[in-house]
């Protein structure tokens, strides 16, 4: 792998990391990670990032539209959606 790709995970990995830490907020992780995906492109965006993006989008734009916390359920699917992003930036 290049180093541009290595570079771009791990930024997604950092990203993750900070929002687990509370510097983000869930809608500065999903353009975080949106911009890190369009930066990276290609194969892997279109076949392994794009839809884990829309997921975390799916939920973030619930939360915005409705002024509301998190429910359980969306803080479990939140927590998949981190662990499958840690995931593809550690295995390329």
């Amino acid at each position: 792998m290049d180093d541009f790709l290595k570079r771009q995970l791990s930024l997604i990995h950092l990203a993750v990391v900070d929002y687990r830490n509370g510097v983000l907020s869930l809608n500065d992780l999903v353009h975080r990670v949106e911009a890190l995906g369009n930066v990276i492109g290609g194969k892997l965006w279109e076949d392994r990032l794009f839809e884990i993006v829309v997921d975390l989008e799916r939920v973030n734009s619930e939360i915005i539209d409705k002024a509301r916390n998190m429910t359980p359920n969306e803080l479990e699917k939140i927590k998949s959606v981190l662990q499958q992003l840690e995931a593809i930036a550690a295995g390329y």
